[in-house]
Parts: C-alpha cells; structure tokens; sequence
C-alpha cells in the first residue's frame, strides 16, 4: 500500500475506502448510480475510492455486456461494493 500523502492517508483510515482495500485481488461486483454494474478482479483501490479493475464485465442498465481487460470507476459512480463471502471480517 502506498500512500502518496497526508491526506490521502487521513481518507483510507477514516472512511470505508478500506473496505475496497479488503477486496483487492478479489472478483466482485460493483453497482453504479446509473443501474449499471461491473463485474471483475479489483487491481487496486485508493484512498478516494476510486477502483481499477481488471478483466470485468461491464453490464449497462438496459442489460447489455461488454468485456473489459481494464475498466475504471469513478469513486462518485459507485452506489454499493459486494464484499465476496469468502472475505473476512477480521481481514477488514
């Protein structure tokens, strides 16, 4: 985990931007606010939570998918993370 700055340290511990970190190297499924939904392995996630994930599946409101082999989200566009079953609390 690299933390460029003071700030960006002060927002991955005080916020749930830790929960993202928990999933990374996990395949999960990412809701946005537009009804859209990514599914794919979280590459890496920063203290702003904004994600990169890798070979994803993008599907848009109206249902249609699209493969990605990197696809990245806005922290501003997520509406709601899936925490995989298989990723422990104590681990958070």
């Amino acid at each position: 985990m690299t933390l460029d700055s003071k700030e960006e340290r002060y927002f991955y511990y005080n916020s749930l931007a830790i929960l993202l970190k928990a999933v990374e190297n996990e395949r999960t499924t990412i809701d946005l606010r537009n009804e859209a939904s990514v599914y794919g392995t979280v590459e890496h996630a920063d203290a702003y939570m904004n994600v990169v994930m890798r070979n994803c599946v993008f599907t848009d409101p109206r249902g249609d998918s699209y493969s990605y082999t990197m696809f990245f989200v806005q922290a501003r566009n997520i509406r709601f993370v899936h925490i995989p079953p298989k990723v422990s609390n104590f681990e958070i």
